[in-house]
């Protein structure tokens, strides 16, 4: 039960530091940096603060064999594939459109941990996680709001939520081994190698036009200590003690701490039905956390796929 208490404080936090990872990653935006080269900086100077801390203390834990391709792939899908999926979907569709599909991503992940990993599919959850949905629905489609969207960015956002559900998958593997700090160090490192070769193909052209001010280096080490070392982190202790499928319909909220760090800026105005929105997804949240009495049974052969 303790345990299970300091989980939901974890992802609470770490559901916070992604919220205002939005507004930090605008304000990079607006003083040049690339896409690639925001995310590339911050895994860098994660991992730089995760392996000093290690080589301080001594206490990373030894990669068993085998298990080198499980770090790889959890890298791969997050957050390579899912900011690229996301990050490149938002090019072409509208804010609100991303935001729906984005927010698919607890049902997505529940149904895949079922065939993948043999989990049982949970009544209330999923219906906890449609009302999340809803709730983003009333905050996201205001009035003069306009879906829009290619089937590039449809597909680009499935490969978000592909991503995700990889991700989860991976993760909740080795978590059984290893703690969720050395989970993170490994994940972070090992992404910088797949941003790498876009950095220098796409972005290094761009760095002379970088504007080094005091305000954009704040907001790139927010994102590298609270976003991509922090709240990782913190998202893989929570899911030791909680479990992957639950705590994925907790990424439903990012948007209200989104909405309400903007608000507080001064950079987007709140409004009576952004207020109902966030009351509906925070209902939905809770609602995904208590436990049904039945279960979904779908076709049990897809449990037999996991290659663990």
């Amino acid at each position: 039960m303790k345990n299970t208490t300091y989980g939901y404080i974890a992802i609470s936090i770490s559901m916070l530091f992604w919220g205002a990872s939005f507004v930090w990653t605008k304000q990079l935006l607006n003083t040049g940096f690339p896409v690639f080269t925001i995310v590339f900086f911050r895994l860098v100077l994660a991992s730089a603060i995760f392996l000093t801390f290690f080589k301080l203390t001594g206490k990373m834990q030894k990669i068993q064999k085998g298990d080198g391709k499980w770090f790889v792939l959890l890298a791969l899908f997050e957050p390579f594939l899912y900011f690229i999926g996301e990050d490149f979907g938002l090019m072409y569709s509208s804010a609100s459109f991303a935001a729906v599909i984005i927010a698919l991503i607890p049902i997505v992940v529940a149904v895949t941990m079922h065939f993948v990993e043999g989990e049982k599919l949970c009544l209330n959850l999923l219906l906890g996680a449609i009302v999340s949905i809803v709730g983003i629905c009333i905050m996201t489609f205001g009035k003069g709001s306009e879906v829009v969207f290619t089937m590039k960015g449809l597909l680009l956002l499935c490969v978000a939520l592909l991503a995700a559900a990889g991700y989860s998958v991976m993760l909740s593997r080795l978590l059984v081994k290893y703690s969720p700090v050395t989970v993170t160090t490994c994940q972070n490192f090992l992404a910088i190698f797949f941003y790498l070769p876009f950095v220098l193909l796409f972005d290094v052209r761009c760095w002379p036009t970088i504007q080094w001010t005091p305000n954009s280096i704040f907001a790139l080490c927010c994102l590298a200590i609270l976003c991509s070392a922090g709240a990782y982190m913190l998202y893989s202790y929570a899911a030791k003690h909680i479990g992957i499928t639950k705590l994925t319909v907790f990424t439903n909220a990012i948007p209200i701490v989104t909405i309400l760090f903007a608000s507080m800026l001064g950079l987007e105005q709140f409004t009576l039905q952004k207020f109902v929105g966030i009351v509906v997804v925070v209902l939905g949240v809770i609602w995904s956390q208590t436990r049904s009495r039945s279960n979904i049974e779908l076709k049990e052969e897809g449990s037999q796929m996991s290659t663990r």
